[in-house]
């Protein structure tokens, strides 16, 4: 009797443990991360994950060639975007609002993107081919 309750509770902590470890497995692409774009600018990436595998998407470049130069600092303006992505086997993609941080903010327009995890090297490399490091 005592012997039999011995191995029930052995055999339920190695199942809990099993059940945490299984739990704790992380997504891969889900975290902070960021990166030097082309241009030279910082760049700032956060996915976290969703229902039925979307990934809830923030981008935000510091200096984004494609909102123009400030005219009163002569420096880029920044970028910012969200999106709802959808992913598969390391991958995800969808389309991502961009948003000029002008005074007011202008409204860039929608990009397609994708971001393909490297489990090599634990980075993320986008559609556009810039490298992604874990922040």
């Amino acid at each position: 009797m005592k012997r039999s309750l011995v191995l029930t509770i052995v055999v339920l902590l190695i199942s809990a443990l099993t059940v945490t470890s299984v739990l704790a497995a992380r997504d891969t692409l889900i975290g902070a991360w960021e990166s030097t774009d082309f241009d030279g600018s910082y760049q700032t990436l956060t996915i976290g994950g969703g229902p039925d595998n979307t990934y809830h998407v923030r981008y935000y470049d510091f200096g984004a060639t494609v909102c123009g130069l400030d005219p009163k600092t002569n420096n880029l303006y920044a970028a910012s975007a969200r999106g709802l992505l959808t992913g598969s086997d390391g991958s995800i993609t969808g389309t991502i609002s961009v948003y000029c941080m002008t005074h007011p903010p202008t409204f860039w327009g929608d990009a397609y993107i994708t971001y393909d995890y490297d489990a090599s090297n634990d980075t993320i490399i986008d559609s556009g081919s810039v490298v992604w490091n874990r922040r």
